[in-house]
């Protein structure tokens, strides 16, 4: 492939992203690989949607956390505009779960990391609007990467997301997406970083039991659940699960915003509470990057363990209470 759009030079096509064609290009001007995103044409032709459109991605572009896909540059080439982002490899989430529990302690991880994005990107009053399984990719080590932060209104999840709101039936648009939106975004109303926390828990409870805890067979009556039904336990489709994680999704879950956890600190913090009572209770000795293990040969390595997880849990308990 001998095509270049700007300074970039087209390695490969890796397919149709939420925000356009994706290719593999490499960045001429630095050396480095990129994900290169192609809006489809046509897009930005009305100024005013492409201020917006601008204003979005350079607040995108701002943003900097080991958990979020970084975009580097944004710009336009002969009439066509694109977006140089992070080249991430890995799996999608959606491709992980495949329809079947992820065992409870990478569960618990990758949401911690998304929660820790969020945090970061919320700070800097940036939301995502359009998180589901196909927008995190999680590498062979673990680490989980958010796609497309803060360009939710611009994806194709987020034009149905649109066409949602205009009308609450769903019509014949995709369950896949209505099954991650909040309610106020159903009904069209305000948004705001508690809307991340909705859809998250959403993943949190797919991840841990294999399914979504709406979706349905028709976009309408995955509407109908979301608005209107609460699912059951994640604890009861798998034993291990400590019986806190329940109230921990059921609030990220609640159809009113004031009920959900505040911020994607407490949620995280939540989170860290919850692996922490998996591994005390497992004796799970797996490595994990939220708990290092260092053992010596005295021992003492896995008393401090022992302790920062105890920590853990008692920091998510303080923040439970509150």
């Amino acid at each position: 492939m001998d095509v270049t759009v700007a300074h970039y030079r087209l390695l490969d096509r890796l397919g149709q992203g939420g925000l356009g064609e994706v290719f593999r290009a490499r960045d001429t001007k630095v050396g480095r690989t990129v994900a290169l995103k192609l809006p489809p044409p046509g897009l930005l032709d009305d100024p005013a949607t492409r201020q917006r459109f601008l204003a979005d991605a350079s607040a995108a572009a701002a943003l900097s956390h080991p958990n979020l896909a970084t975009l580097f540059d944004v710009g336009e080439h002969n009439g066509r505009w694109y977006l140089a982002y992070e080249y991430v490899t890995g799996e999608t989430l959606r491709q992980q779960i495949a329809g079947r529990p992820m065992h409870p302690r990478h569960a618990l991880e990758t949401a911690i990391q998304v929660a820790d994005a969020l945090a970061e990107a919320h700070s800097r009053g940036v939301l995502h609007t359009d998180l589901r399984p196909e927008n995190i990719i999680v590498s062979a080590k673990g680490s989980a990467k958010l796609m497309d932060i803060g360009m939710g209104a611009w994806t194709r999840g987020g034009a149905t997301r649109a066409r949602i709101a205009a009308d609450s039936a769903g019509g014949a648009v995709a369950t896949s997406v209505a099954a991650y939106m909040s309610p106020e975004q159903i009904i069209g109303g305000k948004v705001d970083a508690r809307t991340d926390i909705f859809s998250l828990g959403v993943i949190v409870y797919e991840m841990l039991t294999g399914r979504t805890p709406f979706g349905a067979s028709t976009a309408a009556d995955t509407v109908v659940n979301v608005t209107a039904r609460m699912p059951a336990p994640s604890s009861g489709a798998v034993a291990e699960l400590p019986r806190e994680v329940d109230a921990t999704i059921a609030r990220a879950l609640a159809k009113d915003l004031a009920s959900r956890q505040q911020s994607a600190v407490t949620f995280a913090a939540e989170l860290r509470s919850i692996a922490a009572m998996f591994d005390v209770r497992s004796g799970d000795n797996v490595q994990s990057n939220l708990l290092p293990l260092d053992d010596d040969a005295s021992g003492a390595g896995k008393w401090w363990a022992l302790a920062a997880v105890l920590g853990a849990a008692g920091v998510g308990l303080w923040f439970w209470l509150r």
